[in-house]
C-alpha cells in the first residue's frame, strides 16, 4: 500500500520541500557555528 498516493497533492508537495529544506538548514547551522567557532573560539563548546 503506498500511503503517499492518498495524499492530497499540496501535502506532498510540502514534505517534498520539507525533506530539502530540513537537512540543508541543519548543514547551514553547522558551517555558521564552525565559523563562529574560527572567529571566536571562546563562544563555542562542541563537547
Amino acid at each position: 500500500m503506498n500511503f503517499f498516493a492518498v495524499l492530497d497533492p499540496l501535502i506532498k508537495t510540502f514534505m517534498q520541500v520539507a525533506l530539502v529544506i530540513g537537512p540543508l538548514s541543519l548543514v547551514g547551522l553547522v558551517l555558521l557555528l564552525r565559523k563562529i567557532e574560527k572567529d571566536h573560539p571562546e563562544r563555542i563548546r562542541w563537547k
